[in-house]
C-alpha cells in the first residue's frame, strides 16, 4: 500500500512549485547556504510585489529551522529534486509510523482495521494535499506521527532512555513547526491510555522526562526568538497582513470572508471517516481510552484552528494536518469495532463506514492526481 501511495505522488516531480511559501523556503535555504543566516533579509525575493516586507524582512525567519534542515539534507544529496524526495520520505515516515501506531494501540486490529488504516494513511486528503507541496506541513505531520509512536512505546516500557527518545521526537516535531504542540495533549492521552500495565507514577515520570527533554530541544530556538522579536510568541507570524488581505482575493476569502466555524463543516466532508468513526465510538460498549484520546487530539487541534481563525489567521484545512495520525487511528478503531457487530445495526454501520473510507480515499486520490497544484476544490484551500 505504501508503494502505491508513493506512486500516486509521482506527479510531485512535474509540478512547478511556484506557490508563495514554496518560493520562500527555497529562498531561505539559499540564504543559509550563502552564509547570510536564517533570514530572508537581503534576499531579492523581498523586492517582489507579492512579498510583505514587514513580515519577512526580519533578523530571523519566524518558523523554527527543523523543516529546512530536513529539506537541506535531501537537496545536498539530490539537488533541486531533493525537495520532492524529502516530501516523499516524510510521507513514508507518516505512513509507517501511523500504521505502527494503530497496530500498537488499538484494542483489536483485524484485517479490516489494518486495511482501513493502510488505505487512509496512504490517501487521507489533508495529508495528501500537503505531501504534494514543498511545505513544512508534510515533515511536520510525519514527525508528529513518529513522536506519538515513540511516546506510546516509551509509556509502555517505562524506561528513562525511551522517555528521552520520546522527548527528542516531540522536540523535533515542534522544531519543524510550533503548531505541532497542539497535538501534544492528544499524544499524551494516547500514550497514557495505551499503557494500562503502568502505574500512574510511572506514567507521570515518563511524561515528565519526555516533556523536559522536549523543552530542552526547543530552548535554543525560543532564546533566538526572544532575542530577535522580543517575544517567543510573535503574534504576526503566519498571520496575513492587512495589505495582503486587501490585495489578494484568495487570502481575503479565507481570512475575512470565511468564518472560523467553517472547519466544523469542511473537516467532516474532507476526512469522511471522521463522522462515522465518532458515531461508532459513541455506540461502542468497549470504547477504552485509545479512541477517546484520538477524539480529544482531533478536538483540541480543531478548536485551536477555530480560535486562531477568529483572531485573524486564515482558515485552511492544511492547518489542521496535525490531526492526521489520530483521525486514521480512530477510523481503524471504528473498522475493528463494526466487524464485531451483528444484526441490522452492524450491517448499516459497516456499509456507512466502508462508504466513508471509499469517499475519503477517492478524494485523496483526486487531490494527488487531478488537482495537485491548484487551490483544490473548496475544502482544502477555498
Amino acid at each position: 500500500m505504501l508503494l502505491l501511495a508513493l506512486i500516486a505522488r509521482a506527479g510531485i516531480f512535474r509540478l512547478p512549485h511556484r506557490e508563495g511559501d514554496e518560493r520562500i523556503y527555497a529562498a531561505l535555504l539559499s540564504q543559509v547556504r550563502a552564509g547570510h543566516g536564517y533570514t530572508l533579509r537581503g534576499h531579492p525575493i523581498l523586492e517582489q510585489d507579492w512579498m510583505v516586507r514587514d513580515q519577512y524582512d526580519t533578523r530571523l525567519f519566524y518558523h523554527p529551522p527543523g523543516g529546512l534542515v530536513w529539506f537541506a539534507a535531501f537537496t545536498a544529496l539530490f539537488g533541486e529534486r531533493g525537495w520532492d524526495l524529502a516530501q516523499l520520505a516524510a510521507f513514508a515516515v507518516f505512513f509507517l509510523a501511523t500504521y505502527a501506531l494503530a497496530r500498537d494501540t488499538l484494542p483489536a486490529f483485524p484485517p479490516e482495521a489494518a486495511l482501513t488504516v493502510a488505505l487512509l494513511a496512504g490517501a487521507t486528503p489533508i495529508v495528501a494535499h500537503v505531501s504534494m507541496h514543498r511545505w513544512l506541513d508534510g515533515p511536520q505531520v510525519a514527525a508528529i506521527a513518529l513522536a506519538a509512536l515513540i511516546s506510546v512505546r516509551a509509556a509502555r516500557s517505562g524506561s528513562a532512555g525511551s522517555a528521552i527518545g520520546a522527548g527528542i521526537a516531540i522536540g523535533a516535531a515542534m522544531l519543524i513547526k510550533m503548531s505541532a504542540a497542539l497535538a501534544l495533549p492528544g499524544m499524551i492521552a494516547l500514550a497514557w491510555a495505551a499503557s494500562p500495565g503502568r502505574t500512574t507514577r510511572q506514567r507521570v515520570r515518563t511524561v515528565a522526562i519526555a516533556g523536559g527533554v522536549a523543552a530542552l530541544c526547543l530552548l535554543p530556538w525560543l532564546i533566538a526568538e526572544a532575542r530577535a522579536f522580543g517575544t517567543i510568541f510573535p503574534s504576526w507570524a503566519g498571520k496575513p497582513s492587512a495589505r495582503l488581505v486587501a490585495e489578494n482575493p484568495f487570502i481575503r476569502q479565507v481570512t475575512v470572508v470565511r468564518s472560523p466555524w467553517v472547519y466544523l463543516r469542511l473537516l467532516p466532508t474532507t476526512v469522511w471517516t471522521l463522522g462515522p468513526s465518532l458515531a461508532i465510538l459513541a455506540l461502542s460498549r468497549r470504547r477504552g481510552g485509545v479512541p477517546l484520546a484520538c477524539a480529544l487530539w482531533i478536538a483540541i487541534v480543531t478548536a485551536a484552528g477555530i480560535a486562531l481563525g477568529a483572531i485573524g489567521y486564515s482558515k485552511l484545512l492544511r492547518y489542521l494536518v496535525p490531526i492526521g495520525p489520530a483521525a486514521v487511528v480512530l477510523a481503524g478503531f471504528a473498522a475493528g469495532e463494526v466487524v464485531r457487530r451483528r444484526g441490522a445495526l452492524g450491517v448499516v454501520l459497516r456499509v456507512v463506514l466502508a462508504a466513508a473510507v471509499l469517499a475519503e480515499v477517492a478524494q485523496g486520490i483526486q487531490t494527488l492526481i487531478v488537482y495537485p497544484d491548484r487551490a483544490w476544490i473548496r475544502p482544502l484551500a477555498g
